[in-house]
């Protein structure tokens, strides 16, 4: 059980091995540079199966895998290891990032990645670091594909999660700077390893498709991505790839911040 807002306690779930990887995966204090961190990490984690809706299974709780993820999971929970070296402490940093305000529950969960980073930002985790790139566009977007697609979700067949996630979304807009796709070579110099790419859709009612992490090679750089075709993969060339997805107009950069 794990400590939460001091007086509250909440069961942490463990998938599979999950929590003898933690134990592995944990590193000491050190100087090296969190986004290099989490590459290294990502490396580890290289041939892990990909696992679509993984936390729809059941009432929610806050879920731990690290054997296999989907490609928001795979960030997320990296990005908590990168950050934390002890056990509670990482399971905190999920919860803070999983969860508005903290609170695990399927309303509570940050179901899009613009409120996922904009929580990680206020909370000095992230920076989105596109509006300083060249070449930068700007949108303004309404959320709302979970309504409007709510057969596609199972949570979303209890009519509690329905109707709250239908309130959320009633008026759910954000603003999202992205690199268009013909620009990406020219930001590619500008990145690190550890960065979070997103790459932003024009689906209606949705913001980004997918996300990873970028990795510096010598001449260009790769992806690191949980991806449904092969699970845990390097893409080498990112702006290559992103630019053979359906519907993605552009990527979104993020830094992971030093606590």
């Amino acid at each position: 059980m794990t400590p939460l807002l001091g007086s509250l306690f909440i069961a942490v779930v463990y998938v599979g091995s999950s929590s003898e990887l933690l134990t592995q995966m944990l590193r000491p204090p050190s100087r090296q540079q969190l986004g290099a961190r989490m590459v290294e990490l990502a490396r580890e984690s290289l041939g892990r199966p990909y696992r679509a809706f993984s936390l729809d299974k059941g009432l929610e709780k806050l879920q731990i895998d690290l054997t296999g993820f989907d490609c928001f999971l795979f960030v997320e929970q990296l990005l908590a290891l990168a950050r934390e070296n002890t056990r509670t402490a990482f399971e905190n940093r999920v919860r803070q990032l999983r969860y508005r305000g903290g609170f695990v529950d399927y309303c509570h969960r940050q179901h899009y990645f613009s409120r996922w980073s904009q929580q990680a930002e206020a909370s000095n985790v992230l920076r989105d670091i596109t509006p300083d790139l060249p070449g930068v566009r700007r949108r303004q977007r309404q959320l709302n594909f979970m309504s409007t697609h709510s057969k596609s979700y199972k949570p979303l067949r209890s009519e509690r999660n329905l109707l709250c996630i239908q309130m959320l979304e009633s008026d759910l807009m954000v603003q999202q700077s992205y690199i268009p796709l013909k620009r990406l070579p020219a930001v590619e110099p500008m990145l690190r390893d550890g960065d979070i790419f997103a790459l932003v859709t024009s689906v209606p009612g949705l913001d980004v498709t997918h996300v990873g992490l970028v990795e510096r090679g010598e001449h260009r750089v790769h992806g690191l991505h949980a991806a449904p075709s092969g699970g845990v993969i390097r893409s080498r060339d990112l702006s290559r790839y992103a630019s053979g997805v359906a519907d993605v107009i552009g990527v979104s950069f993020h830094r992971p911040l030093e606590p």
